[in-house]
């Protein structure tokens, strides 16, 4: 009994430690700070009409949460799973240097507005690791949720506010390396898409440390880039980019 507890025992342990190493669950959380650039348009077809976020309404830079969590397993015909949640929530206050009609409103030139920005943003991701030891390689789907709210107030024209809720398909793609026996590893990912004058795409690079103790550092930089032919009746051109720091757990 004691010979056949042994090999019974060992074959235990290594099926434990094999299926550690294909099995993951990652769950953590950042910070982005970003700067803000670029033109939006509401109800009009009239590129005169573009408002200037940095020129027109005062943006400059802001900050958002972002959390996430992910699911890696040995199963070979589903596929890897990814959640995000990104919550961009800016406002600011600036002047007018024309005179623009967003929506139903028309702004004067020269008149002082306030203005706030919504950018919720859930993202499901399907993938499958074609390669996974030292260098990964990730492939698949991301199906992004958006719903955002952007309203102008003027000090003397009133207020507008144009909504847009959306389910946005991407090609996911991600490559990455460890370094061995040291708990570094640096990455890159991106999703993107692109049809018929409008495009999204949503770029990470990251290096991230993981200690002894399953608690991880990531630091990285992200670009996101959202770009509307009239979706809505909503047309922009909108850049959100710059680095973040955050910490994650990994079992």
């Amino acid at each position: 009994m004691r010979y056949l507890l042994l090999p019974l025992l060992g074959l235990s342990l290594f099926l434990s430690s094999a299926r550690a190493d294909v099995i993951g669950f990652w769950a953590g959380a950042n910070y982005w700070n970003y700067d803000i650039s670029g033109t939006a348009r509401y109800r009009s077809n009239n590129a005169s009409d573009d408002v200037d976020v940095n020129d027109d309404l005062g943006y400059n830079d802001g900050s958002s949460p972002v959390i996430y969590a992910t699911l890696e397993h040995p199963l070979p015909f589903l596929p890897n799973v990814r959640l995000m949640y990104t919550d961009i929530d800016e406002s600011a206050a600036g002047v007018l240097s024309r005179t623009v009609t967003f929506g139903n409103t028309t702004f004067t030139a020269s008149e002082a507005v306030t203005s706030s920005v919504s950018l919720k943003q859930t993202d499901v991701t399907l993938y499958y690791s074609p390669l996974d030891n030292i260098a990964n390689l990730d492939l698949g789907l991301t199906l992004r949720y958006i719903d955002s709210k952007t309203r102008i107030t003027g000090q003397s024209s009133g207020s507008e506010q144009a909504d847009l809720s959306a389910w946005v398909p991407m090609f996911y793609a991600g490559v990455g390396i460890d370094l061995p026996l040291s708990g570094l590893a640096v990455g890159a990912e991106g999703s993107a898409v692109a049809y018929s004058g409008s495009s999204l795409y949503d770029f990470t690079v990251r290096a991230t440390y993981l200690t002894p103790w399953r608690v991880g550092i990531d630091l990285g930089y992200r670009k996101l880039r959202l770009k509307l032919d009239d979706i809505d009746n909503s047309s922009a051109d909108l850049e959100f980019s710059g680095p973040y720091a955050g910490a994650y757990l990994h079992f």
